[in-house]
């Protein structure tokens, strides 16, 4: 189940396939960031820097 705070496996430019976390999901994108970005920003106290993938990214 896609929730903030979840790991998920997309497919990156050049076909690479990552694994992010969901920082937030808006309609027709999910805003990511890799795990060191996430625990920094929980520490910190702020929002994660994100980046945005389409739906058609996410691998299940």
């Amino acid at each position: 189940m896609m929730n903030p705070g979840s790991l998920i496996r997309l497919r990156a430019y050049g076909g690479e396939e990552i694994v992010r976390r969901i920082v937030k999901i808006n309609p027709g994108v999910v805003l990511v960031c890799k795990e060191e970005e996430y625990q920094s920003a929980q520490e910190e106290g702020r929002e994660p820097i994100s980046v945005g993938f389409r739906f058609e990214y996410i691998l299940e």
